[in-house]
């Protein structure tokens, strides 16, 4: 099977401008009140929490995040990243940005059905994508992956490579948020609307203030910062050692939750963390990153949650004390009382191969997908993502899709029935419950690293010049990078 990832293709690193990042922003950023943007639906770029919380209230936030396809051995390290609780016993949940080259798409629904969030990546992982690449992508999860539409609500952009177009473009498509922007000290904002335009990664000429997309959230990948003043962000774990990098981590983590406590990402392709014949072992950066997410499940009011969780919580945020009873932190599974493809249906693998006796298996010349649901008569493209059925509607064997008022967990496809059929279904709560020393954790004093509003990156001033690195490239100020990966 062909590893698909970011060392298969073209990455191109524009311009830097040689200003700090915080000066930049002052001369691009537009201003934002804060009197008129309100949440639930608008809110400003700031470096404090949402809806006047103190940082002592506020839930330590932690994201971990996964990129590209979605294959057997890929959801396997994906899901020992993910083995910690959250305070209320719920298991710590995930983001997958799904490209759909590689992808199967039984494991979509796999990933989806246990809670985890499922948004696009684009179809063919392509940098600046069109607007096809992203509807493709979003089309294929909910025909053969069976999200509903409705839920794939967030976006990432190949390589981070993204234009004030493409923002432009998921409002359009009506997605609810972006995160492929990068937060590093000076622009460490909580997520915020784009109602008054980008307010991070100023120096790639994307915070316009023409561009105005109200209701659209930016949720920044927030970097570590190293011993050297690199700025570290996607797959940190490839920049050094893995106890240099737990001290990194350790550090950035700690500004952060003795601050502001702004959430704080772990931004993963989990092809360099998987084992695959005749490659290097990367059992030791697998087993760094393990223990440095459980030794913070260790911490007080530390909280595990999707993007979408995320901006749940900013859109009403509510203390820490209160957060483990909020209905989208919870956790359990649809009592049906029957066995249905939906995902939670018992699939086996072996070898890496998918096999399930209610799954369909589509076969191409270039790829083999397993689905709940019906296989195209031809292999997808961008141009056209769901071709016509392979078996046709008045046959036994017709599979039906996923309606717009039934959620997948629910649905029958081979009966073509929700079996949810009013708002009290029954489920089975899989909370355990975890003991806990300290509901509420002690907040250092407010500091300069993010003690007083920051409305946008305009009221920043006097910012170091931070080096970055994306995917282990290294990018100073002033300098242009073309690399052929």
């Amino acid at each position: 099977m062909k590893i698909f990832g970011i060392s298969a293709a073209a990455l191109i690193i524009l311009s830097i401008v040689q200003t700090t990042l915080a000066q930049t922003a002052a001369s691009n950023a537009a201003a934002c009140d804060p009197n008129t943007c309100k949440l639930p639906n608008c809110n400003c770029p700031s470096k404090s929490p949402p809806g006047g919380l103190s940082p002592k209230d506020v839930p330590q936030f932690v994201t971990i995040t996964f990129d590209d396809s979605i294959q057997p051995e890929l959801l396997a390290t994906a899901r020992d990243l993910l083995n910690v609780k959250n305070p209320n016993g719920c298991a710590a949940r995930g983001s997958w940005y799904v490209s759909m080259l590689y992808t199967d798409f039984s494991l979509v629904q796999q990933w989806y059905a246990n809670g985890n969030e499922v948004a696009d990546h684009t179809f063919t992982h392509v940098g600046s994508p069109s607007a096809q690449e992203i509807a493709a992508a979003r089309a294929m999860l909910n025909q053969y992956g069976g999200v509903p539409l409705g839920k794939i609500q967030g976006f990432r952009a190949p390589f981070l490579n993204y234009t004030t177009d493409t923002l432009r473009e998921i409002a359009k498509q009506g997605f609810l948020y972006d995160s492929s922007s990068t937060g590093v000290v000076e622009d460490c904002y909580w997520p915020y609307t784009l109602d008054h335009g980008l307010a991070n990664d100023c120096w790639n000429q994307v915070c316009d203030p023409n561009m105005k997309l109200p209701g659209v959230w930016e949720i920044p990948m927030y970097s570590v910062v190293d011993n050297a003043g690199t700025a570290q962000l996607m797959d940190v774990y490839l920049a050094g050692t893995p106890a240099d990098v737990t001290a990194w981590s350790n550090s950035n983590f700690d500004r952060h939750y003795n601050g502001n406590r702004q959430p704080f990402g772990i931004y993963v392709h989990p092809t360099h963390l998987t084992t695959y014949p005749g490659l290097k072992d990367p059992s030791d950066l697998k087993k760094g990153v393990v223990e440095f997410i459980q030794s913070l499940a260790s911490k007080p009011d530390v909280w595990f949650v999707t993007n979408e969780q995320l901006l749940r919580w900013m859109q009403n945020p509510v203390p820490v004390s209160q957060l483990g009873s909020q209905p989208y932190m919870q956790c359990g599974l649809p009592n049906i009382g029957k066995e249905i493809c939906n995902g939670l249906e018992n699939i086996s693998i072996n070898s890496n191969i998918v096999s399930g006796n209610l799954l369909n298996s589509c076969n191409f010349n270039t790829a083999t997908w397993h689905t709940c649901f019906n296989c195209p008569s031809k292999e997808p493209t961008v141009q056209n993502p769901t071709p016509d059925s392979i078996v046709a509607n008045n046959d036994p064997k017709f599979r039906h899709p996923v309606p717009n008022d039934c959620d997948s967990v629910w649905w029958d496809p081979i009966v073509g029935q929700c079996l949810c059929t009013n708002t009290n279904c029954a489920y089975n709560d899989t909370a355990v419950p975890i003991s806990s020393t300290s509901s509420t954790s002690k907040v250092a004093n407010s500091t300069a690293s993010g003690s007083s509003s920051q409305q946008t990156n305009a009221t920043n001033g006097g910012a170091p010049i931070v080096t970055m690195t994306i995917f282990g490239l290294t990018l100073t100020a002033a300098s242009a990078v073309v690399l052929i990966l």
